[in-house]
This record gives structure tokens, sequence and C-alpha cells, in this order.
């Protein structure tokens, strides 16, 4: 093995330490009372369910995961379902029809991508309260439409498909929208599946602009409510319930990675939809 793998394998092993070596002590200790977070061992000494009794049932912190997670659900959702159903049509527009001012307009799309969402928050929640979205689930969705990372990555797919493949369908008498809906987007299958888990987790785990809109718990996504959730209380008396609601809620997450990791690494290559 030469000396560039070595150093290559060094390089993952470290990363992969530093991300799994916080991933083990969130579910360590989500298991543990608060009383061993102050002992500072890595391994708890004592273990209990009772963090995540706490966390299920218990709504006298104002806030409530179970309905949380439901919220989060219905948004990662919709935004998801709008997201394809925006993002893949003006990705095919600007990779394979031709219109005037067509690369003009992407290169502000992309500009728009470049810019600090911060900058967005006055006029979104401006726009918000006049629509009397403020503290609504659509108030949350609306703005997470579309997404422009979406629009790059499918359009990059899209323009690396062959031409002859459009030719031969017309020859065969298919309209435009036939060769969009039968033969682009099964192709596209791996971009849009990888797009599709990109903003699944951008979803469920965007914080900011929940946090803006919403101050009611009814209509609190999942990493607004553990926010309440953990400044409750002190932090030594509710850390273990909050690392238990983290735990939790990334779960889902965490297995929609495992489960997507090969279409986001097919979805980055163009030619990998292409038989």
């Amino acid at each position: 093995m030469r000396n560039a793998e070595i150093g290559r394998w060094l390089l993952l092993l470290v990363l992969a330490v530093l991300w799994f070596v916080p991933l083990v002590s969130l579910t360590l200790y989500s298991f543990a009372p608060p009383s061993e977070v102050l002992k500072g061992n890595f391994i708890p000494s004592q273990w209990t369910l009772d963090n995540f009794i706490k966390v299920l049932f218990d709504t006298t912190r104002g806030v409530s995961i179970p309905a949380a997670m439901w919220n989060s659900t219905v948004i990662m959702v919709c935004q998801v379902v709008g997201i394809l159903l925006l993002d893949v049509p003006a990705a095919y527009a600007f990779a394979r029809t031709k219109f005037v001012g067509r690369n003009v307009l992407f290169a502000l799309i992309l500009v728009s991508m470049m810019m600090p969402g911060i900058l967005e928050v006055i006029s979104l929640y401006d726009l918000m309260a006049n629509l009397g979205l403020v503290n609504t689930l659509a108030g949350i969705i609306l703005p997470g439409l579309p997404r422009v990372i979406g629009i790059f990555i499918l359009r990059q797919f899209f323009m690396e498909v062959p031409r002859d493949l459009e030719e031969a369908a017309r020859i065969d008498g298919a309209s435009e929208f036939q060769i969009f809906l039968r033969i682009m987007v099964p192709i596209a299958a791996p971009a849009i599946m990888t797009v599709m888990i990109i903003s699944a987790i951008y979803s469920w785990n965007n914080f900011l602009w929940p946090l803006i809109v919403t101050n009611s718990p009814e209509a609190m996504p999942v990493p607004v409510a553990i926010a309440y959730l953990s400044a409750d209380t002190s932090a030594a008396l509710n850390y273990t319930v909050t690392l238990a609601a983290a735990f939790l809620t990334s779960l889902p997450m965490i297995l929609l990675f495992l489960f997507g990791q090969r279409w986001i690494v097919s979805g980055m290559r163009p030619t990998s939809g292409i038989k």
C-alpha cells in the first residue's frame, strides 16, 4: 500500500472517529440518569429509560416531542414533494431547452444560493405575516420551495443525457412532455433520489426559520422543540432528557441516510442512470 493510500485511510479514520464519538456519547447518556452527567465518565455507570418516558409522555415543559416529530414529518413530506415538482421541470428546462436569457437566469439562481439565508429573514417574515401564515406549518413549508441545490444537481445530470434518446423518441412520435416524463425522469432517478434525501434531511434539521416564524408548541418542528426543552431547566438537570430527545429525533434521518447513501453516490455521477 502506497503512502498516499495510507494517509487517505488515516484521514478517513480520523474523520470517522470525530463523527462517531459524539454520536456514541449522545446514545449512551440518553439512557443515563442526570446525576451521571456530572461524573464526567465516557460510559455511564447507571442506566434508565426515564429520559425516554419523559420525552414521549411528559408535556409539563410546554412542548411535546411526538407532536414536534409529527410536525416535522408533515413539513418534510410537503417540502420534498414540492421541491421535486418544482426542481425537476426547472432543471430539465435549463439543461435541455433553449430560450433567451437561459444562462443569465441560471446564474442569478446560483447567486441566490450563495447569499446568506439570514438576509431573507425579514422580507420572508413580512410576507408570511401579510399572508396570515405566521405560526403555521404552511409558513414554515412555503419559504423552503424550491431548493436551488436541487436545480443545480438535476441540471448537471440532465445535461449529460445523450441527445440521441430525445431524437429517437421524437421519431417515434413522442411529445415533449412524454419525453420528459417517460424518458428523462426515469433516467434521472438517481439524481432525483439524491435531491429528495438531501431535501428531507435539510427540512428535518432546519432550525432558524421555524424558530422565527413559530412561537406556539402546536406548530413547532423537532429542532425548535428540542431548543425549548433544553432551555426549560438548568443544563445539569435537563441534559439527559434533551439527549434522549435528540437521539430519538435523529434516528429517522440516520436511517434515511444509511438507506439512501448509495443513491447519493450514484446521483452525483451524471451517467450513472444511463443504460
